[in-house]
């Protein structure tokens, strides 16, 4: 169970790690300004992005949408009802809270790592 969970917390970190790796680079290049500025800036922003919603799935009220599985369609896309989430539901989204909270932090420090103004050493 524990090596299923690394195993997609790790490909998670690539695709995202991946493709603002892509994304940084071909704006950078695009701009004609320094790559390793470009994949600085792409790691900060998307590390804010993870950190913004880190907090948002982090302050969730205690009520969860209650979405019927009706055949028949209807109109809107507001659920019928709402209902209390549940002990395991909370302690779960305290967990994926603290998981985007981390990562972004790890992907704000990879981008202070490409920052060519900043150095650890």
């Amino acid at each position: 169970m524990i090596r299923g969970a690394l195993r997609r917390l790790f490909v998670v970190f690539a695709v995202i790690f991946v493709l603002t790796s892509a994304v940084s680079l071909a704006i950078g290049a695009l701009a004609h300004a320094n790559l390793e500025r470009a994949l600085a800036d792409g790691f900060y922003v998307a590390g804010s992005a993870v950190l913004v919603g880190s907090f948002v799935l982090g302050v969730r009220g205690p009520l969860r949408a209650d979405w019927e599985q009706d055949d028949r369609p209807r109109a809107g896309v507001l659920p019928r009802s709402v209902r209390r989430s549940t002990p395991e539901e909370r302690v779960e989204a305290r967990q994926n809270s603290l998981a985007l909270f981390a990562l972004g932090i790890v992907l704000l420090l990879i981008g202070g790592g490409f920052d060519p103004t900043r150095r650890l050493f």
